[in-house]
């Protein structure tokens, strides 16, 4: 059987991490914008992100849909089936962190997401960048984990129907 045929194009695999990310970032962007609006006063002179104070202005839309294909060409560069490296799993993900805390911080830069000089602000992005990291590395190692079992409990059904030897 060749395995090259039932690939997905890396075009497609492109466009649908593109479109994960920039959704998970736009909802990220909304909760933020949500919490900001109820608790900082002086939000809108802060960050240009939020400048309208009532959404996301289109320009800030335009800079996270550049981000989120940033990051998910990262994506498919570390964990697509069409660039086989020998890297282990935990390190493409502290890659990924790595490149998403870079590029954030180039945008935020940039742009002004959020003050230059506030070290609050900065801490409390890579503290929660970390956090966000390390919970969704937890749920897919589980992910991984329980999927293992399922198929070994699906290998030795079929083994045991079909008297087969291994």
């Amino acid at each position: 059987m060749n395995k090259k045929r039932y690939r997905t194009a890396l075009a497609i695999e492109l466009l649908k991490m593109f479109g994960a990310i920039f959704t998970l970032a736009i909802l990220a962007m909304t909760i933020t914008g949500i919490l900001l609006n109820l608790y900082v006063q002086d939000m809108h002179e802060m960050s240009a992100m939020f400048a309208l104070g009532s959404g996301l202005p289109y320009n800030s839309i335009l800079q996270i849909a550049g981000f989120a294909l940033i990051i998910a060409l990262f994506c498919v560069l570390l964990f697509s089936e069409h660039f086989q490296t020998n890297i282990r799993f935990f390190l493409r993900v502290l890659l990924l962190l790595v490149v998403t805390l870079v590029t954030t911080s180039i945008f935020a830069i940039i742009f002004n997401w959020f003050p230059k000089d506030s070290i609050e602000a900065w801490l409390g992005f890579v503290i929660c960048t970390i956090i966000c990291f390390a919970a969704s590395f937890a749920l897919t190692l589980l992910k991984l984990k329980l999927e293992g079992k399922k198929y070994d409990r699906l290998l030795a059904d079929y083994k045991s129907r079909n008297s087969f030897r291994a």
